[in-house]
């Protein structure tokens, strides 16, 4: 109680209890403030919702866009196995294609030639070479039908033309010397390749015609045959009536002055009209379709017998022992006889070699005779078997054209290949002729 009697003391208690309320205070006051500070530094709440959308949409915008790029690779992989399909089905086709194909650029060298090319013009690579090598074997060019109306002489001048000018030439023609000494005919066509209003090239497209062609030699001389013959056997029969009348009389006129001047010349008379009736029998036979039997015959037998006619030395190396056609037994010797003695007549003075060869591949057999004369002048060839055709002065034509007519009357064809070094005949005949005749019928 003294000590609050002092004044002192009451002053100073007083000055105590203030400071610590104001420090309490205070420090109430930092405290407040700095979770004033703290809450405003804090970010704001976020609700759950407002934050997964934003994710998941990134999400799909990244699938997508991995979706898409999956889908171009696969377009991607799709047109290289289609460029690829059809760059195989390119190279299959040309290289399965029976017509030769070359390709040639703008500096007229070859970039590309399929087998058939290669077949057909008889190079084991043509690919590099320049047109002129490739076309230095053609001898003459004819244009069938070219735009414009005319076109250049030579191969060479017609892939230049094409070149330049854009040209396209079709159905040409052309004689062909293979690097192999093989005679061909081509049918070519030649054309500008182009992308857009660029030349790229020239594609020469090429056909093997030579077999197609002897075909239609042989059919046309088969029509002037069939037509000759019908013409010829009704003039023949008039002939041989006329004759019968002139023997007839010249006979009669033997018996009533037999042993006087006139007699001798009556005999003439019928001596010459049986002479001219056996021609013209002979020509009615050549004319005439025979009926023809179909028997093996022995070939190196018949062939030995038709040389005793000729003067020939014959040369059957190549023939096999045995060898047989199934034919008319007269008529192919007939037809060998005069083939024979055509050679003998080609090698002129002195006695001729001819060289036969034999051989069958089962379906067919194959007769060769070869002689060694001066050969057939080159525009000659096409009418050898022409009747009455002849470059002889005592032949009659005949020779040649019956041995092509009883060659095709066996079903056979018959082939010739000339050079100043001899003639080659090559004879075809089907092994089995009545079977296959059957199986036509």
């Amino acid at each position: 109680m003294r000590l609050l009697a002092n004044p002192l003391i009451v002053r100073m208690a007083v000055v105590l209890v203030a400071s610590v309320f104001a420090m309490v205070v205070g420090i109430l006051f930092i405290r407040g403030l700095r979770q004033e500070i703290a809450q405003e530094a804090a970010p704001a709440p976020v609700r759950a919702d407002e934050g997964i959308f934003p994710l998941e949409a990134y999400h799909a915008v990244i699938q997508k866009l991995k979706q898409q790029e999956l889908e171009l690779n696969g377009l991607r992989r799709a047109e290289s196995e289609r460029a690829k399909a059809s760059e195989n089905v390119s190279a299959a086709l040309l290289a399965n294609l029976s017509s030769g194909v070359l390709l040639f650029n703008t500096q007229q060298l070859v970039q590309q030639a399929n087998p058939a090319a290669r077949l057909i013009l008889g190079y084991a690579s043509p690919a590099g070479l320049h047109a002129r090598d490739i076309f230095r074997g053609v001898r003459s060019l004819l244009h069938e039908s070219v735009e414009p109306a005319s076109g250049p002489d030579t191969l060479l001048g017609v892939v230049q033309s094409a070149l330049r000018e854009g040209i396209t030439y079709r159905r040409m023609q052309a004689d062909y010397l293979a690097p192999s000494g093989e005679q061909k005919v081509l049918g070519i066509t030649v054309s500008p390749v182009r992308s857009g209003t660029e030349t790229l090239g020239v594609a020469c497209l090429i056909s093997d015609l030579t077999e197609t062609k002897r075909l239609e030699q042989q059919v046309r001389v088969r029509e002037k045959l069939a037509s000759l013959g019908e013409m010829s056997a009704g003039i023949a029969h008039e002939f041989k009536n006329s004759l019968a009348t002139i023997s007839g009389y010249a006979q009669m006129l033997t018996a009533e002055t037999r042993g006087q001047t006139a007699g001798g010349f009556a005999e003439r008379i019928v001596a010459e009209t049986a002479n001219l009736s056996r021609i013209v029998t002979g020509f009615l036979e050549f004319a005439r379709p025979q009926d023809l039997r179909h028997e093996p015959v022995d070939l190196r037998a018949m062939l030995e017998d038709c040389a005793r006619e000729s003067p020939l030395d014959l040369r059957l190396e190549c023939v096999p022992a045995g060898f047989t056609l199934q034919g008319d037994p007269t008529a192919l010797r007939q037809a060998f006889a005069n083939l024979l003695r055509n050679s003998a007549e080609a090698a002129g003075n002195g006695q001729a070699r001819v060289d036969v060869a034999a051989r069958s591949d089962g379906r067919a057999a194959q007769v060769v005779v070869s002689d060694h004369g001066p050969g057939i002048p080159r525009e000659d060839l096409g009418r050898i078997f022409v009747p009455f055709f002849t470059t002889k002065a005592q032949g009659t034509g005949l020779g040649l054209a019956l041995v092509h007519r009883i060659v095709s009357e066996h079903g056979g064809s018959v082939a010739v290949e000339s050079t100043a070094a001899g003639t080659t005949f090559t004879l075809s005949f089907p092994t089995q002729p009545q079977a296959r005749a059957a199986e036509a019928g």
